[in-house]
């Protein structure tokens, strides 16, 4: 067992971890490699696939970390709980076919999700409501 256990962010996922573990080899842990997205986090995938190792599952993430047999190697998220909304502005990106944030919403968003971490002590996540143009905060609640 790992001193540290991965954090899987997904909920749902862990009668899929041991299923793997049970039939596929393992569970490989692919490290994220993509600078435009650091925080993405790591991706699993099953160790075999048709009885050969599996193949890094993207161009983000292609170095294999290592192949955890036991579930212990894993916590788990039940559910991610709003714990903030912030209202966000928006641009066009340099090619138009994208929204992106503003400049100073960008600085907002991290700066909330920094107190966010502070009040919590764990790392908080987000994604957007398009309807309100709000920024979700939320932080896991583990297994």
């Amino acid at each position: 067992m790992r001193d540290k256990p991965y954090a899987v962010h997904v909920s749902n996922t862990r009668e899929k971890f041991e299923k793997w573990i049970a039939e596929r080899g393992g569970v490989a842990v692919w490290e994220n490699a993509n600078m435009s997205n650091p925080g993405a986090g790591n991706m699993f995938t099953p160790a075999t696939t048709d009885g050969k190792p599996t193949p890094s599952p993207h161009w983000t993430h292609p170095t294999l970390l290592e192949v955890c047999k036991s579930i212990r190697d894993f916590r788990f998220v039940k559910e991610m709980k709003e714990v903030r909304r912030l209202r966000v502005a928006v641009r066009r990106g340099a090619q138009g076919l994208s929204l992106k944030l503003t400049d100073s919403s960008t600085k907002k968003l991290h700066m909330a999700l920094d107190k966010v971490k502070e009040e919590t002590g764990q790392d908080a996540f987000y994604h957007f409501d398009y309807d309100t143009q709000e920024a979700v905060i939320e932080v896991p609640v583990w297994e």
